[in-house]
């Protein structure tokens, strides 16, 4: 299971959920937070899924416009975040 939520949020900067996962979707297997997953009597279904959305994001019109290519970019983004050697850089 992934260790992260991979539901995508945020509205001026799209970005993986900062949550850990905590179950998968029964629909598209992948990882979501408590938050991201709803209890169904069929188990746990994501929001994404919940709202008919190929792709995990929380925001349902945004979402129409995402492909695979914006995900790779979330992705890569999130792991360079995840670098706190240059969190106190001299950027002047």
């Amino acid at each position: 299971m992934a260790q992260q939520c991979e539901m995508i949020v945020g509205y001026l900067v799209p970005h993986r959920c900062d949550s850990p996962a905590l179950g998968r979707c029964i629909q598209c297997g992948r990882g979501y937070c408590e938050t991201h997953l709803s209890l169904k009597p069929e188990g746990m279904i994501c929001l994404a899924c919940e709202q008919g959305l190929a792709q995990p994001v929380a925001l349902p019109i945004t979402a129409q416009n995402y492909d695979s290519t914006d995900f790779l970019i979330f992705e890569s983004a999130s792991r360079w975040d995840q670098d706190e050697s240059d969190m106190f850089s001299d950027l002047s």
